[in-house]
């Protein structure tokens, strides 16, 4: 038996253990409070003792936590309407929607007119540069014309020369005869009446 009373020994130190293991009773908690910036360090505030008899009373009497009620939302007070203020609400509809899709249709124009202008100008870009490319074919093509010009006065040039009829030609007349030389005392006497 003796062996019977260690292994019933041992049985009962490992439920001795098991009752020393029991999970700790939950405690209520109090809500975190809201952590606000310090200005300064200050000392650590104590936090308050919790007396275990009042936790074991709190958790025989509240074995499940009640449920947080949900705030009721007051309901609305609604609105009464005339019929006078029900027309008068359904005039100011009907205004601000001609309103409305006046404004729109406007924007919508000028942007559309704004479109076009960009068009315009992009289009004005494209062909500038197109005929800055074509510029020098443009040179050459009227250097070709001119070329062209040049050899038909040429043509017409040769062609009045060769049926041109001769014109009897007058001898020239004689050459006047050389002037007589002048002497110093002459060409001083005619530079003075100058």
């Amino acid at each position: 038996m003796s062996e019977e009373d260690g292994l019933f020994e041992a049985d009962m130190q490992a439920d001795a253990v098991e009752i020393e293991v029991e999970e700790p009773e939950p405690v209520e908690e109090k809500p975190k409070p809201v952590k606000k910036p310090r200005k300064k360090k200050a000392a650590p505030v104590p936090e308050p003792e919790i007396v275990e008899a009042e936790v074991v009373e709190a958790e025989v009497v509240d074995s499940e936590p009640e449920p947080v009620p949900e705030p009721v939302k007051k309901p609305r007070k609604k609105r009464v309407i005339t019929e006078e203020q029900r027309a008068k609400l359904r005039e100011n509809l009907k205004k601000g929607r001609e309103t409305s899709l006046a404004n729109r249709q406007r924007k919508a124009k000028l942007k559309k007119i704004a479109k076009e202008e960009q068009v315009t100008a992009e289009d004005q870009k494209l062909f500038e540069n197109l005929k800055k490319k074509m510029k020098p074919s443009d040179l050459e093509n009227e250097n070709e014309k001119l070329r062209a010009e040049l050899a038909e006065l040429k043509a017409a040039r040769t062609e009045k020369k060769a049926p041109e009829p001769e014109v009897k030609t007058t001898p020239a007349p004689a050459k006047p005869a050389a002037p007589k030389k002048m002497s110093a005392k002459e060409r001083k006497l005619k530079m003075r009446g100058l």
